[in-house]
């Protein structure tokens, strides 16, 4: 597909240059150097998630490749006096689903969180370029409108979530193979629980973040 310079509409390219802003060099000088560090943390933060993202899909690939070949184990015990490894070896797959469940839940939450910084970073540095006149975000996000618009951090968001739905399936289902509806509705119940529960204690420790922020604040 070949992109012609038509198909840019460069009727808001004006806003590249922008007026000069009226304040003094002083002013226009912190205004820049604090654009400059906001762009520089933006680009920290997405290499840290690109890194993270990286690092979790790693763990879930050697989960994945565990919870194959727990598979592969023999369930039938030789004689009766084996049935407690028949039962340990069935819960192996078990334990390993829940592992990657809790771990996906982690992942998602650490996708989310990236995204919102990611939201927060690009407001600033939107206003801080209105302020500057150098409104060069403002230009791109008119180039870039529309259905295609994808952003990293909301894909990540959308692997981390699809992964942890993979592993609730898979979870509930081997409890089930195991333990039958009652054991498949008691995993949906923990599955549940663990959600909330780390939702709420990631909520407290952002809340005493946010609070230490303040307190250090001049």
């Amino acid at each position: 597909m070949t992109i012609t310079t038509e198909s840019v509409s460069p009727t808001n390219i004006d806003t590249l240059m922008g007026s000069r802003p009226s304040m003094d060099d002083d002013a226009l000088q912190r205004l820049n150097s604090l654009l400059n560090t906001a762009r520089q943390q933006k680009q920290h933060d997405e290499i840290l998630a690109d890194k993270r993202t990286r690092a979790y899909l790693v763990l879930f690939m050697f989960l994945y490749l565990m919870l194959g070949a727990s598979l592969t184990l023999p369930t039938t015990p030789i004689n009766f006096s084996h049935f407690a490894l028949h039962y340990a070896i069935e819960s192996i797959p078990v334990l390993i689903s829940f592992s990657g469940f809790f771990i996906s839940v982690l992942f998602f939450f650490s996708t989310r969180r990236a995204y919102r910084r990611h939201l927060s970073w690009h407001t600033t540095i939107t206003a801080l370029e209105a302020r500057s006149g150098q409104q060069l975000s403002h230009y791109i996000d008119n180039l870039n409108c529309g259905p295609q618009n994808y952003s990293n951090t909301g894909i990540q968001s959308a692997l981390a979530l699809f992964i942890c739905v993979t592993w609730v399936v898979l979870y509930n289902f081997f409890t089930f193979t195991t333990s039958g509806v009652i054991g498949s509705v008691i995993s949906l119940f923990i599955s549940t629980m663990v959600y909330v529960m780390l939702d709420i204690q990631l909520l407290k420790a952002s809340h005493a973040t946010v609070q230490e922020e303040h307190a250090e604040a001049p």
